[in-house]
């Protein structure tokens, strides 16, 4: 059995990896260190092959996929889970509860296992699933555009369905992006990268699955008769495009709410902070390009270096910016 280290403090960082087979008599242990929760299981017979678990990691931190692999019947009763796990089965079949909410899922389709912060009840049949775990604090950050240490109330979701079988498609697609593409590729995996495919899995979760989400909007939000704040948010970004910063990092820079910052780049620049974000990478990765060194760098690199993970998208935007291709940048062209 290869060892794997089960690190229950969680922070952004590069793709930490693992494979791990489970004899059934330490299926328990195992899930219990890898999910860090307490666990009551039961199995109406024994697993009629081993390893009775395998069980494959990508870890970023914040959020991690899971592929997983359990044989036989087996029911779990677990206390709260700190995390939000949503589920894609790809063979068998599993039943959830929690907080009076279930979902039942079986190959092709998604659910969420339980309601953060509550104890669930799972059964599952020859399961094969592919796993999405995330921070609550990560959803509530892109759910509210507020930094998740100054968010007063968690999402709770109101089913662990999702709301149409639209949304299911636009889940797994996203996830599949993310798994295989992103994740997959180190080159890409920048803190950049890294932080906006989790703010990408968190808001695809949340326009998926019903919940109780809603923006802070205030009053002053659109008292914006101050440049400076907007010239203070541009200073920021500017020192700080290669960090990974949303929103919500700009917005308590400068002590707006995040809503505030959203409508001074719209009515000043009629553009989008995120947008006027882009375009900054993109002028970083244009000078990283004409200075940079064939023999050694490459296009893929330096666009996951400024947060774009899509090499093909951002070719597609440099030309539209500069009039040619970022690989004849590159070769002096």
């Amino acid at each position: 059995m290869t060892e794997a280290v089960i690190d229950s403090k969680r922070h952004l960082h590069r793709p930490k990896r693992w494979l791990v087979r489970v004899p059934d008599t330490q299926v328990h242990d195992f899930l219990e260190r890898a999910y860090n929760v307490r666990l009551r299981l039961s199995r109406s017979d024994p697993a009629r092959r081993e390893p009775a678990l395998t069980h494959a990691r990508t870890d970023i931190g914040s959020f991690a996929i899971d592929d997983v692999d359990m044989a036989g019947d087996l029911a779990a009763a677990a206390d709260p889970l700190d995390q939000v796990i949503a589920v894609w089965a790809t063979q068998g079949r599993l039943a959830c509860q929690s907080d009076g909410l279930h979902a039942d899922a079986s190959a092709g389709d998604i659910a969420l296992v339980a309601q953060p912060g509550r104890a669930h009840a799972a059964q599952c049949e020859n399961l094969r699933i592919i796993s999405v775990l995330m921070e609550p604090a990560l959803l509530a950050g892109v759910a509210t555009g507020i930094p998740a240490g100054q968010v007063q109330t968690p999402v709770r979701f109101r089913s662990l369905r999702p709301v149409d079988a639209v949304a299911e498609q636009l889940w797994r697609r996203t996830v599949g992006y993310v798994k295989n593409d992103v994740l997959g590729d180190d080159a890409r995996a920048t803190p950049l990268v890294l932080g906006q495919a989790g703010r990408l899995l968190a808001a695809v979760t949340l326009s998926t699955f019903p919940n109780t989400a809603v923006a802070d909007v205030r009053s002053h939000d659109r008292n914006d008769h101050h440049p400076v704040l907007l010239r203070r948010a541009i200073e920021y970004m500017e020192s700080n495009a290669a960090n990974d910063i949303a929103i919500a990092d700009i917005a308590d820079a400068i002590h707006v709410t995040p809503r505030a910052v959203q409508y001074m780049f719209r009515r000043h620049l009629d553009s989008s902070p995120l947008q006027y974000l882009r375009r900054l990478r993109l002028h970083y990765a244009h000078q990283d390009l004409v200075a940079g060194d064939r023999s050694k760098d490459t296009v893929t690199g330096i666009a996951a270096r400024w947060g774009f993970m899509h090499t093909g998208r951002f070719a597609v935007q440099y030309r539209q910016t500069y009039g040619r291709s970022p690989h004849a940048t590159l070769r002096g062209e």
